[in-house]
């Protein structure tokens, strides 16, 4: 088996955040998608107090945590949600399996983006647009169709979507539906990878903070 089918492999189960940790652990990970091992090397920050390969490590878990609770999302968004994540993609894989694809590398483009400023805080301005820019070479190395990159590519690139939202408080109408029109059919998707985002990041800062708000939002 090559290891671009064993990663997808491990998307495909239960249990990917735990998969695919075994994979990096015996080096399998960084052999295939050498950009790993650049993730390992940055993410601390103001905001970050692990590197963004555990950071978003630890947003796949979250996600899988989501997947495992019944009732997360509320009654009346439930079955869209789920009808949406459970949608059959081509190669036999489910949006729900490229979300995880898309949580695991939402950051690939920090390493590039790295910048310090003189009072020393680091910074990783337009890390989405520049990993967005990465997933077309990935999707060849894992072999998948144009389709799924161009979700893919779609996760990477809005990631900080809700972030951004919730940082500015700005819902309005007009703001949703140029999102809305920019997302399509994943929006849903990239709702949920932000939130995870927000959560795996915050839980670290404040292990305290009730995480209950953010979901609220993003539900909303």
């Amino acid at each position: 088996m090559s290891l671009a089918q064993k990663l997808l492999d491990c998307i495909k189960s239960n249990s990917s955040y735990e998969c695919i940790k075994d994979m990096d652990s015996s080096g399998q990970l960084e052999i295939l998608m050498p950009i790993i091992k650049d993730m390992k090397s940055v993410g601390e920050c103001k905001y970050h107090v692990v590197n963004c390969f555990e950071h978003s490590l630890l947003a796949l878990k979250t996600f899988e945590e989501i997947l495992n609770t019944n009732n997360f999302f509320e009654s009346h968004i439930r079955n869209e949600i789920y009808k949406s994540l459970n949608e059959q993609l081509d190669e036999g894989l489910t949006k729900k399996d490229i979300l995880k694809l898309g949580i695991l590398l939402h950051d690939i483009g920090k390493p590039e983006a790295k910048t310090i400023d003189n009072t020393g805080r680091v910074r990783f301005r337009r890390h989405e647009t520049i990993g967005a820019d990465k997933i077309f070479s990935i999707g060849k190395l894992l072999n998948l169709n144009d389709r799924n990159v161009s979700i893919l590519y779609k996760y990477v690139k809005y990631h900080m979507s809700l972030l951004q939202m919730y940082k500015t408080g700005d819902m309005s109408k007009d703001k949703l539906f140029n999102l809305f029109d920019k997302l399509c059919n994943e929006t849903i998707d990239v709702f949920i990878l932000g939130y995870v985002d927000i959560v795996s990041t915050r839980k670290l800062l404040n292990p305290d903070e009730d995480m209950k708000i953010i979901e609220t939002y993003m539900n909303y």
